[in-house]
């Protein structure tokens, strides 16, 4: 039998407006929201501000994890998301997870790699 464990997601992404850029707190909740709303189980999350605008977060799962890093001043961010096929199939949610999390900045551009684990 073979294994696949996954589908990784990575996206660096441009927006017309960095307001969303500077802080991690709407975007923190918003993506909890999303973990939960897929059935993903946290086991650790981490998100750090830095001073002038920008944020880092990661966001742990049982099933791997979630990670973005902004530059408001430049209009843009980095996001990537790999979930494991470990227990079932998350492809979808993957996809899901990247393509709600681009709708939510608004996204105007934004290149996309696509790695089968």
């Amino acid at each position: 039998m073979t294994y696949t464990p996954g589908l990784h997601l990575l996206a660096t992404a441009h927006v017309p407006e960095p307001a969303l850029l500077r802080s991690s707190a709407p975007w923190a909740r918003f993506i909890r929201e999303q973990t939960a709303a897929y059935g993903l189980q946290e086991v650790g999350v981490a998100f750090h501000d830095f001073p002038g605008g920008g944020f880092t977060g990661v966001i742990c799962l049982t099933e791997s994890h979630i990670s973005i890093h902004t530059w408001p001043e430049y209009k843009l961010f980095t996001y990537d998301v790999f979930l494991s096929n470990f227990s079932r199939n998350n492809d979808e949610t993957t996809r899901a997870l990247m393509e709600n999390t681009l709708r939510f900045f608004q996204v105007t551009e934004h290149t996309l790699e696509t790695l089968r684990r």
